[in-house]
């Protein structure tokens, strides 16, 4: 790096967490491998409990003790990575075209300390899943400007680790990326680039309504930690931009009206419910009706999981944990 802070032939460093499960690790590592741009090494990090005995070619194996989640795995392979500069990357995700890395890298300039890809969830891929999934997918089909996302994220590896990786010790299962993005920005500039990622997200399980109200909790709870933490600062996030992904969050303040002014506040709400969820519409379903109830249900339950996460200042709760 020169004084300027520009990189001269920086080496990246690919971070995989995999959690036991190669998955398309292989097709990857090869869609990896033909970028114009070739990554300097490819760590895959494991913290489930059995070690993996086959590794794939061209691939590092590191193994965690510990299981953190993601943002765990991505701390560990960050220290163990000798690259210049971070490729944070889920197996399930694409690049979109083999000059990606490439692009993202000429994009990082001096005064970025990091450059993300949008992430594209195939509407193709979408339809594939049960009526729940869909329900809680929907606000994701086609791309979304998220930040950092853990998808495909280039880091300056320095920078990362100056402040300390993520924050596992307040982000558990969910709300470490958006935090990250704002601890980085404080460093320089995140950019949020044109190139894509083509986030796969096969469920391989059928989502039930259940797991739908568990995974609305523990975003919410990982929105009141975060609230908690940088307050209106948040919205310097690319992510906090969509509104209809955010807006609910601010009308729980009127639910202590409901018992004040019912009349008034419990049809607004009911109504202000659906319209800050009507991605959900584009489930092509004849039980799609149940929408209308279903808004203000996961409305209150992330009413719930916010105030959980603002009074304890932590995410804790996991939908698979």
């Amino acid at each position: 790096m020169d004084n300027s802070g520009k990189l001269n032939s920086p080496k990246v460093s690919v971070v995989m967490p995999i959690y036991g499960r190669l998955g398309n690790v292989a097709a990857l590592i090869q869609k990896l491998n033909a970028q114009t741009v070739k990554p300097h090494e490819i760590i895959l990090v494991d913290s489930s409990q059995v070690e993996l005995k086959e590794i794939p070619a061209g691939a590092r194996y590191v193994k965690n003790p510990v299981d953190r989640g993601l943002s765990g795995d991505y701390n560990l392979g960050a220290q163990h990575a000798t690259g210049d500069c971070l490729l944070l990357l889920q197996q399930d995700c694409l690049p979109a075209r083999d000059t990606d890395l490439e692009d993202n890298l000429r994009l990082l300039t001096p005064g970025r300390v990091a450059v993300t890809s949008s992430v594209t969830l195939p509407r193709e891929n979408w339809e594939q899943y049960n009526f729940w999934g869909q329900a809680l997918m929907a606000r994701w089909v086609g791309t979304v400007r998220q930040g950092i996302s853990g998808k495909f994220d280039l880091i300056r590896a320095d920078v990362f680790r100056k402040i300390g990786g993520y924050d596992t010790a307040t982000f558990s299962f969910a709300g470490e990326d958006m935090d990250l993005c704002l601890r980085l920005s404080e460093h320089g500039e995140v950019f949020v680039a044109p190139t894509q990622v083509v986030h796969l997200h096969n469920q391989s399980q059928k989502t039930s309504w259940v797991d739908l109200f568990k995974k609305h909790y523990q975003l919410a709870e990982s929105f009141g930690a975060l609230f908690r933490k940088w307050g209106y600062r948040l919205y310097r996030i690319p992510y906090a931009t969509h509104v209809s992904h955010h807006l609910a969050k601010y009308l729980y303040l009127l639910l202590p009206f409901c018992v004040i002014y019912p009349n008034y506040v419990i049809p607004f709400l009911f109504l202000m419910a659906n319209l800050t969820n009507l991605e959900v519409w584009r489930v092509r379903s004849p039980n799609k009706l149940i929408f209308l109830f279903l808004n203000p249900a996961l409305f209150l339950v992330g009413a719930a999981g916010t105030l959980k996460g603002f009074v304890t200042g932590k995410q804790r709760y996991s939908v698979n944990k």
